[in-house]
């Protein structure tokens, strides 16, 4: 929320007004020299009296009316000492305000109307900061900056529009970070400073590159994660043997025949002779996506004919994936798969529809009889 902001003015009294002029025939002590006069004196606010001659030799305090010895000028305007520390001091110059001034009550600060006007302006709240305060590349002031979001690549300050990634805006990436980085393999975000080019072209930012799994044996347990939940909560057996193995996105370009960089896995079926190739690099949450879905049109091969449309092929083998990761606890990663408008996506939804209307078993029925 922008601080709010009041204009104020302040009263000052004009003392020459106040004074009530020169009385004669009676004997006063003067309020400001002490002597007794019984010429004309003045008599001033709160039944003070001066003499005249303290009258001609003193200036008359502009904020309560009376005379002083030691005068606080400020530009033409006089104060005693009392009513000068008083006045409310202009939060930007210093100077004490005698006029209209711009209060800003969240903040706790008063402006005068000359800094308010001329000073530069913080790009988010609007306050003036002082003219000698580097306001920095932002544009903002220091009480923005401290509280301004930060690209999670550059750490750059946002200032309004950004990119999130995979559902997750804890994540926040400036526009340059996007268009400067290439985007991560596994997650889509920008790979950063920090980012890994790995043997095939592909980039990996810092967080997935943690993740990341290259190794056979550190996939096969992912793998059997996957076989258990399509087997055990979806009924779901393969009779052929599978020959699993991880591959390059190159190798996966070439024996699927496509020029999609985002290739994942491939099943892929010679005769009675089942393959499953997994791209390296792929986080868990990643490996289980891929795997009960390729797993799933392993499944397909044996139990549905080949009349399917790809949307709905791709679909239900999206749909298994996606209870797979439900299952596991990725139900945020699940939900993403349901956006957007590929065939991926298209097919998922529709089977969930049929779902919803008559279960599961309607969705295995489809598909059997497509």
């Amino acid at each position: 929320m922008k601080p709010g902001i009041l204009i104020r003015y302040h009263l000052i009294i004009i003392g020459l007004i106040l004074l009530t002029g020169a009385v004669f025939g009676a004997t006063v002590v003067c309020d400001l020299c002490g002597r007794e006069s019984s010429g004309g004196y003045y008599a001033g606010p709160g039944n003070t009296v001066y003499c005249a001659d303290c009258y001609s030799r003193y200036s008359v305090c502009s904020g309560c009316g009376k005379l002083t010895k030691s005068a606080i000028r400020v530009g033409e305007i006089s104060f005693c000492a009392d009513c000068y520390i008083k006045l409310g001091k202009c939060a930007l110059c210093g100077r004490a305000i005698t006029g209209g001034y711009s209060s800003y009550p969240d903040l706790g600060i008063d402006i005068c109307l000359s800094c308010e006007s001329k000073s530069p302006r913080c790009l988010e709240c609007g306050i003036p900061v002082k003219s000698s305060e580097a306001i920095g590349n932002s544009g903002l002031c220091d009480r923005c900056v401290a509280g301004a979001q930060r690209c999670y690549s550059c750490r750059g300050i946002i200032l309004k529009n950004y990119n999130y990634f995979e559902g997750d805006q804890s994540r926040k990436f400036c526009s340059n970070c996007v268009a400067r980085y290439q985007a991560c393999a596994d997650c889509g975000a920008p790979s950063g400073p920090g980012g890994t080019k790995l043997d095939d072209g592909l980039n990996l930012c810092g967080d997935c590159r943690s993740e990341a799994l290259f190794q056979p044996e550190s996939v096969t347990p992912v793998k059997d994660m996957a076989l258990r939940f399509l087997e055990g909560d979806m009924g779901m057996t393969i009779k052929h043997p599978i020959d699993y193995s991880l591959r390059d996105s190159k190798f996966l370009q070439d024996k699927g025949k496509s020029s999609n960089k985002d290739l994942n896995g491939l099943f892929y079926r010679i005769g009675d002779k089942f393959y499953i190739y997994v791209r390296y690099g792929l986080r868990k949450k990643d490996l289980i996506w891929v795997l009960a879905h390729e797993i799933t049109h392993a499944w397909q091969a044996e139990n549905c004919d080949n009349n399917a449309s790809l949307s709905d092929r791709e679909g239900f083998a999206q749909w298994t994936a996606y209870y797979a990761l439900r299952y596991y606890g990725y139900d945020s990663f699940a939900a993403n798969m349901t956006e957007g408008s590929s065939v991926y996506s298209n097919g998922l939804n529709k089977m969930l529809e049929i779902e919803s209307r008559a279960g599961r078993k309607a969705v295995f029925d489809y598909m059997k009889n497509q």
